[in-house]
């Protein structure tokens, strides 16, 4: 269910660490979540430690892993579920894709494996994403993956330097 012969998702490990801390701290992409402030090593690996059930966190960090031409695993990004709505079986989608992996179909291969997992190991109804409406390559990325442009929320986000209007994107499941 979580792997293809090409990709996977898996688990977050301490091993994951040194991505995270490099991928959370980057300051100019804080405006894109709720992030503020950078984040320690320690804090990540305590996170990474930690015991994630997505029926209690109400979120689910995956790490998406690429098998690369010498047939080994390679971690290329990660894919998160958050505001897990166990009534309404709905969930947030965000994704990040190393700089240096960009542009090579991981992070469709990525949403694919999720949209496979969370609806038919979790039940989902329904998957979505805010992205901000000019940000051009992630509105690219969920159309592909069949998401519904549904909704403008006009300066819905604070950008580094104006208000962002953001793109509602709802995956129905239809099975």
């Amino acid at each position: 269910m979580l792997e293809t012969l090409t990709h996977r998702l898996r688990a977050l490990e301490p091993a994951d660490v040194d991505l995270l801390h490099k991928w959370e701290n980057i300051s100019s992409a804080w405006w894109l979540g709720s992030t503020l402030t950078p984040y320690s090593k320690a804090t990540l690996l305590k996170f990474a430690e930690g015991e994630h059930e997505i029926y209690q966190d109400k979120q689910l960090r995956l790490m998406i892993d690429h098998k690369n031409a010498e047939k080994t695993w390679k971690t290329v990004g990660a894919v998160d579920l958050y505001d897990f709505d166990v009534r309404n079986l709905r969930a947030g989608v965000g994704i990040t894709i190393d700089e240096a992996e960009r542009n090579n179909r991981h992070a469709l291969a990525g949403l694919t494996l999720l949209h496979e997992y969370s609806f038919k190991h979790l039940g989902l109804h329904q998957l979505y994403a805010e992205v901000p409406a000019d940000h051009l390559p992630s509105r690219n990325l969920f159309q592909k993956a069949e998401y519904i442009e549904c909704e403008l929320r006009k300066e819905w986000i604070k950008g580094t330097n104006k208000w962002c209007d953001v793109v509602l994107f709802q995956l129905i499941n239809r099975v």
